[in-house]
């Protein structure tokens, strides 16, 4: 009881506050006063950020007092919310004092906030963040240093290779991959074997991203994942490495039982301009699986001459007209070689 009667008095002290009447004439003080005043009362609290955020920087000297408010972590975070909307870094030094709030929501939504308005300064203070107990103040944490951190905190994000939150993880290595850290591909490499698809997943676009010649055997590896579409994105990061013993898998990929593998494999065979792409896509032009089939089509027409456009005819008859299409398409871009 004694908590509510406080809120209520202090929030009518704020709306009868001598500011209240400066408003220019318009009452837009007023009106931002009378919202953040809602952002106590759960049923309005949605409907108060949203009007809240659409006032842009002007709500921020009303909204800031809020972060001082220990009664109410619920509108602690509603304020959190609305400065990370604002953009305006100028609050990133209040926003950084609220990574010490005794509410862990109230911690994890200063961690997020900051990665929207942080700058270098704020780097410091995540980095303690990731010792925290509870897994989302960690991983809004570890998403923020993700966009924030130099390259220079690449031994951060390796430790944090090991968190048991799979969200971390991820974050950790997407981290990696954006800092191109060939430090990094001997832990990405363990990552392979992680529970997580989201972490597969990540580690396949990060390595693709390093893009070293000890990139290529762990995306190889993630290309025979149980999971199709980790599958799939491995076969197309592998495919964009420039090392050496790529267009050797892609030809070997090119039989893969997976059609979304195989089409990639000939796809990127034809990108590469590789010498095998034209004969391994002649191969797979009788393929029952149509994107296989298309893709075939395709990388013939990209690279074969007139002399291939009889083995291109049989296909103006077939029933898809997507193959009709393509191998119409294909025929005439032969003929002029």
């Amino acid at each position: 009881m004694f908590k509510k009667v406080f809120i209520l008095i202090a929030a009518a002290a704020f709306l009868c506050s001598p500011a209240s009447a400066d408003d220019g004439g318009s009452g837009t003080n007023y009106k931002i006063k009378r919202l953040v005043k809602e952002l106590y009362e759960k049923p309005r609290r949605m409907d108060a950020m949203r009007d809240l955020a659409s006032y842009d920087g002007e709500v921020v000297e009303y909204v800031l007092p809020v972060l001082d408010d220990q009664t109410d972590e619920f509108a602690r975070v509603a304020a959190l919310k609305i400065l990370a909307e604002t953009a305006d870094s100028s609050v990133e030094e209040e926003v950084i004092v609220m990574l010490r709030d005794r509410s862990q929501k109230v911690r994890q939504e200063a961690a997020k906030t900051l990665g929207a308005i942080g700058t270098g300064k704020s780097v410091e203070p995540l980095k303690r963040l990731l010792t925290d107990s509870f897994p989302n103040v960690r991983f809004n944490a570890v998403r923020a240093l993700a966009k924030l951190a130099p390259e220079s905190d690449t031994d951060l994000f390796i430790a944090a290779l090991g968190d048991y939150d799979p969200r971390v993880r991820m974050y950790a290595v997407a981290a990696l991959g954006r800092l191109r850290s060939e430090e990094a591909v001997p832990y990405l490499t363990e990552m392979v074997r992680d529970y997580d698809p989201g972490v597969r997943l990540t580690v396949a676009k990060a390595l693709g991203l390093i893009g070293t010649q000890d990139c290529l055997q762990p995306l190889v590896w993630l290309t025979k994942d149980p999971d199709t579409n980790i599958r799939t994105v491995a076969i197309s990061r592998l495919a964009t490495l420039k090392v050496n013993g790529v267009d050797e898998f892609l030809v070997e990929s090119a039989n893969s039982l997976d059609p979304r593998v195989a089409s990639r494999a000939i796809l990127a065979l034809g990108r590469r301009k590789s010498p095998e792409a034209l004969e391994v896509a002649k191969q797979h032009l009788d393929d029952e699986h149509m994107s296989v089939k298309l893709s075939s089509i395709k990388v013939v027409g990209e690279m074969g001459d007139s002399s291939d456009k009889e083995i291109l005819e049989p296909m103006l008859k077939a029933e898809s007209s997507k193959v009709r299409k393509r191998a119409k398409l294909a025929i005439s871009e032969v003929e002029k070689r």
